[in-house]
């Protein structure tokens, strides 16, 4: 029996990203690679499940509440990727499901669409993964650092699609003003915010 760690299911809103606002259940993984000094996600707690209680605990749940999107997040849903190949096969095919990942650990799957928000080895992840058509990237500013890196990665691979800029939480109205700076700069991009923070959502 193939087993998950699972740190919490819920329904909600997407808060941030291409989606912003969309209804949808979340299936939030434990464990991460990384250890982002502004993370804003505990993943502290788990429990063990079966893909096949996880898969009925979500059906059930996006029945009930009339959900379409189903959104696999972390910590590092990537570090599972076996376990949620298997998930995706016990789940209705009119499920839209969507991967929330930092894109260090590559592997596609055509039957997902990906968010992508890059932390380390931008350039790399960027390579990876830009040339597919159901990928989105959504990257946090800190600094000007930051805009120069995904203005100097977009004009490398000549990338036209959308990119998301989102500043971090906590310096959210100063990077938004650095954002609106560089608006000369800057080509297709559009401004991602943590709405659910904003409104007290998860």
């Amino acid at each position: 029996m193939i087993k998950i760690k699972v740190s919490e299911i819920f329904t909600s809103f997407q808060g941030e990203g291409p989606y912003v606002g969309t209804p949808a259940t979340f299936l939030r993984l434990y464990g991460c690679n990384l250890n982002c000094e502004w993370c804003d996600t505990d993943i502290s707690t788990y429990e063990i499940l079966s893909v096949d209680e996880v898969a009925e605990i979500l059906i059930t749940q996006m029945e009930f509440n009339n959900i379409q999107t189903l959104i696999i997040t972390g910590g590092e849903p990537t570090l599972q990727m076996e376990e949620i190949k298997r998930l995706i096969k016990e789940l209705p095919d009119d499920i839209k499901i969507q991967l929330e990942t930092n894109g260090s650990i590559f592997e596609y799957l055509p039957e997902m669409e990906y968010v992508i928000s890059p932390k380390v080895d931008k350039e790399k992840v960027f390579e990876n993964y830009y040339k597919y058509e159901n990928v989105f990237f959504k990257f946090v500013i800190c600094s000007q650092e930051d805009i120069d890196e995904v203005i100097e990665l977009r004009n490398k691979d000549c990338y036209d699609k959308t990119i998301w800029l989102q500043g971090e939480f906590s310096r959210d109205n100063e990077m938004a003003d650095l954002i609106r700076e560089n608006f000369p700069r800057l080509e297709n991009v559009k401004l991602s915010v943590q709405t659910h923070k904003y409104l007290n959502q998860r």
